[in-house]
């Protein structure tokens, strides 16, 4: 699954889940120990699309009994239904910032224990992950909430996802600076940073279109 998923569309498709379909609650679930189970969720997609999740609950038969798992104990989780659709939707565990980088703190720290986390891009050197997030954007009238995406990548010789971009509708001053920070240890995405290949109004569109980037051009440290 070495492509880009795109978030928008998995979004639409969920919102017409039937409340009443088994099917939208079934998942599997591969354990850290490599087992690979099936059963419930407790909730459908559209309702279990929210922060920072560390656990779920699973029952073996639809709105039975659950069984409570933590983010230790399964490394993925695949919602069933989508499996053959071409936006598949699937879960990782993974250690993860609990914030963007800044001047200040370059590595934030990880939450303390794994989350699930949406799996956007699957490569070879680079995967790419999606977790919903609050935006507010302050005016001097109002506070405007904005539910939308924070996005991370895992590097294949990293334990912890870095979390480089908050989808936003707010103005950010110094874009082009601001996404150089973030490509920091991507010379070849800060080099199309200055030369014009890479664009803020090209990366706010599509947050994701870095990850294959990232990908084929990361050189692992010593």
């Amino acid at each position: 699954m070495k492509k880009i998923l795109l978030l928008l569309v998995g979004l639409i498709a969920v919102s017409a889940f039937a409340d009443d379909n088994p099917d939208e609650y079934r998942v599997r679930l591969t354990k850290a120990d490599g087992t690979v189970i099936e059963g419930y969720n407790d909730t459908r997609l559209k309702n279990w699309l929210k922060p920072a999740v560390t656990t779920l609950s699973i029952s073996e038969e639809y709105k039975g009994p659950t069984t409570k798992y933590s983010g230790e104990e399964v490394k993925r989780v695949e919602f069933v239904k989508s499996l053959i659709d071409s936006i598949p939707v699937v879960f990782d565990a993974v250690k993860a910032q609990t914030k963007l980088p800044n001047l200040f703190s370059k590595n934030p720290k990880p939450y303390k224990q794994p989350v699930f986390l949406r799996l956007v891009y699957d490569g070879e050197n680079v995967k790419g992950y999606a977790m919903p997030y609050t935006d507010h954007t302050m005016t001097p009238n109002r506070t405007v909430i904005l539910f939308t995406w924070r996005y991370f990548y895992l590097l294949k010789d990293s334990d912890i996802a870095k979390a480089y971009w908050d989808d936003t509708d707010g103005v950010i001053p110094n874009m082009k600076k601001v996404m150089k920070f973030y490509f920091r240890d991507f010379p070849k995405l800060v080099e199309m940073v200055d030369n014009g290949e890479i664009t803020a109004d090209m990366f706010r569109d599509n947050p994701a279109m870095v990850l294959p980037i990232m990908d084929r051009t990361y050189s692992p440290k010593n």
